[in-house]
């Protein structure tokens, strides 16, 4: 699987996996091959940790300096009018104090999933060639922080905005998302009806082979599609709280099933 070491510092960084030394200029990146399984890192940022690859997961960007990163989606149509039906997420985000508005996706995570067509250090195309029967599409691209702060000021030509209204901020730290429980319905029946897949996404978070790994996404689809039939048998008697609940299990095996990496400490 395909991943990508990135820099934006402005000193060289060095990054041990599996044994190999892996030296990164300022504001460069570094590519490299995983296999699916257990590896090991360690670098003066990160410290001394062990990551699972997964063997369906996207691959995607190390961060090892856990750096702030924006992936910037950008339609692209064939005319003004056509533009208008395609329609990003906007969020908001804060990057040093400064609020940006738009259709950005912040991450600041040592592993960052592939979720963009293009990288750090490719440039968003003037134009793209779609079908005869497309009308546009919607492309993104994976910024650094200053690389982003750039291409906003100039877009919006407001250059020297975020310079003049950050706030001083403390140096990025090592930190990694916290492993949360899976939710809990208060019906009864719907958690013992549940556990099988609960059990699968446990089970799919250890494996640390290829093979075992596989094995169990196969059995993901025959799972959720029975969760789902009891489900939708017992709708009428679920509580909202329990609704709510099924759809945060669904999404967070979903997501659990399509991740790329997962820090093991």
């Amino acid at each position: 699987m395909s991943f990508s070491i990135d820099n934006p510092t402005d000193a060289a960084i060095s990054v041990n996996i599996d044994g190999t030394p892996h030296e990164i200029k300022p504001h460069a990146a570094k590519d490299l091959s995983l296999r699916a399984g257990l590896h090991t890192m360690e670098s003066p940022t990160t410290g001394a940790l062990k990551f699972l690859v997964y063997a369906k997961g996207r691959g995607g960007l190390i961060n090892p300096t856990f750096s702030p990163y924006v992936t910037i989606n950008e339609v692209y149509a064939t005319n003004k009018t056509t533009a208008k039906a395609f329609r990003p997420g906007e969020k908001t985000i804060e990057i040093d104090g400064v609020a940006f508005k738009g259709p950005f996706v912040l991450s600041d995570e040592l592993f960052i999933d592939k979720a963009w067509t293009y990288g750090v250090h490719e440039d968003f195309p003037e134009t793209i060639r779609v079908g005869m029967d497309s009308k546009g599409n919607i492309n993104s691209k994976l910024f650094s922080k200053d690389a982003f702060i750039r291409y906003v000021e100039s877009g919006e030509g407001q250059v020297g905005s975020f310079a003049r209204n950050r706030k001083a901020t403390p140096p990025p730290q090592r930190h990694f998302p916290p492993v949360t429980p899976l939710p809990t319905f208060k019906d009864a029946e719907l958690e013992a009806k549940a556990a099988p897949l609960k059990d699968l996404c446990t089970r799919y978070q250890q494996a640390t082979t290829a093979d075992a790994q596989t094995a169990l996404q196969k059995s993901y689809m025959p799972l959720v599609t029975e969760f789902l039939g009891v489900f939708a048998r017992r709708a009428s008697q679920v509580s909202i709280e329990d609704r709510e609940t099924y759809n945060a299990l669904i999404l967070r095996v979903g997501n659990t099933l399509g991740q790329s990496v997962r820090v093991m400490e």
